[in-house]
């Protein structure tokens, strides 16, 4: 599993973020599947769901409250025209950076998150 470059948010501790990633992303072959995640500093509450593409008309949706979930990754991706997003809720109890995180289900077929990834967040109360 490695981090998507540039695209994290810093926290601070005990404050509460709502976060939303949205990552176009490329596959080597239709046979290789990809697990979309997060990464972070220790929390007290981290709620999210990811979400990103199986087929031409499928997703596969996970919801977690830990971080690197899903252990696996799923089977199939288009070559193009991917999205993936993970979005939730976090209070972390330590300052740190949340980052968004990816795997390629087989080693040496990539998966490539591509340019116009975007970032949102915000504290909330």
């Amino acid at each position: 599993i490695a981090d998507v470059t540039n695209l994290s948010f810093p926290v601070v501790s005990g404050n509460k973020y709502w976060f939303r990633f949205v990552i176009p992303y490329t596959s080597a072959a239709t046979t290789t599947g990809s697990r979309w995640t997060i990464n972070g500093p220790s929390t007290t509450m981290l709620n999210y769901t990811s979400t990103y593409t199986l087929t031409a008309t499928s997703n596969t949706v996970n919801s977690a409250t830990a971080y690197d979930i899903p252990a696996a990754s799923n089977a199939t991706s288009l070559t193009a025209g991917n999205v993936a997003i993970i979005e939730g809720i976090i209070q972390p109890s330590t300052n740190g950076t949340v980052i968004a995180r990816f795997a390629s289900e087989i080693s040496g077929s990539a998966i490539v998150a591509k340019a116009g990834a975007v970032c949102y967040y915000q504290q909330i109360a």
